[in-house]
C-alpha cells in the first residue's frame, strides 16, 4: 500500500500537494478500514473531511469526523486497536493509540517516519497525523444515507445527508466558542449550494451545547448568521482558512460582503 501512495505521489510538483495527497489517500483508507470491519453499522461520517471526500469539497482537512448514531457493541478503543493492526498489514507504522471513552472520544492516528519514507521530510521521526473526533451523543434529528466512495479505493459510508450535514455546521458557525476558518469556507459551500437545513436537528444541536431551549427556523437563523457575520474578524477568518484551500485565490471571497450577499440571496429563494 505504501509504494502505491509513492506512485501515486509523483503525480504531484509540490511538497505541500503531495503532503495533503498522502494524508487524503491514508483518510480513505482508514475509511475503508472501518467500512470493511463493519464500524459504520455504529458510526455516521459528519464534517468538513466528509464534505471533501463525498462531495468533493475544494478544501483539505486533517480530521475525520463520526457520530456514534447506534452505540450497541462499540468501543473506542477497540476501532482504534482495530486500525492499527490494520494499517501496519498495510505497510504502515502506527504507534499505539489508547483513546478516552468519553462524550467526545479523540485520538490521533499517528504514522512515524512517514514524511521520510515518501521523500517529504529530511527528518527521519517525523510523523503524520490523522485525527479521529467521534461524537458519542450526538444530538437527535439527524438523517442518515449510505454514500459509496471510489477514489483511491472503493468503500462505503453511512454518513449525515446534506441538510443534516449543513445543519452542524451551521451549529459549528453560530455557537463555537471560537472563529474557525473552515467553518466559514463550508458555510459559503452550502449556501451558494442552496442546500435545505434540517432545521430540527440544527434546534436540538443548539439547545444541547448551549443549555436553554431554542426553536431554530428560516427567520431565526437568517438573524443569527447576519448577526455572526457582521461581527465576524474576517481578517483572522481568511489566515485561518488559507492552508486548507486547494485554490489559494479563493481567500479574496473571505470578506463580510461577500457573506452577507450570499446569505441574502440563500433565504430570498424562499
Amino acid at each position: 500500500m505504501k509504494e502505491l501512495l509513492l506512485q501515486k505521489l509523483a503525480a504531484f510538483a509540490s511538497r505541500e500537494d503531495k503532503l495533503n495527497f498522502a494524508r487524503e489517500f491514508i483518510q480513505e483508507l482508514i475509511l475503508q478500514i472501518i467500512d470493511r470491519k463493519g464500524y459504520f453499522k455504529n458510526l455516521a461520517f459528519v464534517g468538513g473531511t466528509a464534505l471533501r471526500t463525498i462531495y468533493d469539497l475544494p478544501r483539505f482537512s486533517e480530521d475525520l469526523d463520526f457520530a456514534l448514531v447506534n452505540p450497541k457493541g462499540f468501543t473506542f478503543k477497540g476501532m482504534l486497536a482495530t486500525l492499527k493492526r490494520e494499517l501496519e498489514l498495510s505497510g504502515f507504522t502506527v504507534e499505539e493509540a489508547v483513546g478516552k471513552e468519553k462524550t467526545v472520544q479523540s485520538e490521533f492516528i499517528k504514522f512515524k517516519g512517514l514524511p521520510y519514507q515518501l521523500g517529504l521530510s529530511e527528518h527521519k521521526n517525523e510523523k503524520l497525523f490523522v485525527k479521529l473526533e467521534i461524537d458519542a451523543l450526538p444530538p437527535p434529528g439527524f438523517i442518515t444515507e449510505i454514500v459509496m466512495i471510489n477514489k483511491n479505493f472503493l468503500f462505503k459510508v453511512l454518513c449525515y445527508e446534506p441538510p443534516s450535514l449543513f445543519a452542524g455546521k451551521l451549529h459549528a458557525v453560530l455557537f463555537r466558542k471560537y472563529a474557525k476558518g473552515r467553518d466559514y469556507y463550508d458555510l459559503l459551500w452550502f449556501l451558494t449550494r442552496k442546500t435545505p437545513v434540517n432545521y430540527e436537528l440544527l434546534t436540538q444541536a443548539a439547545a444541547q451545547t448551549e443549555k436553554k431551549a431554542f426553536h431554530i427556523n428560516q427567520e431565526v437563523l437568517k438573524r443569527l448568521l447576519a448577526a455572526k457575520i457582521n461581527n465576524a474578524d474576517f481578517a483572522h477568518i481568511r489566515n485561518d482558512v488559507q492552508p486548507f484551500l486547494a485554490k489559494k485565490e479563493e481567500s479574496e471571497y473571505f470578506y463580510k460582503d461577500y457573506f452577507l450577499a450570499a446569505i441574502k440571496k440563500y433565504f430570498s429563494q424562499g
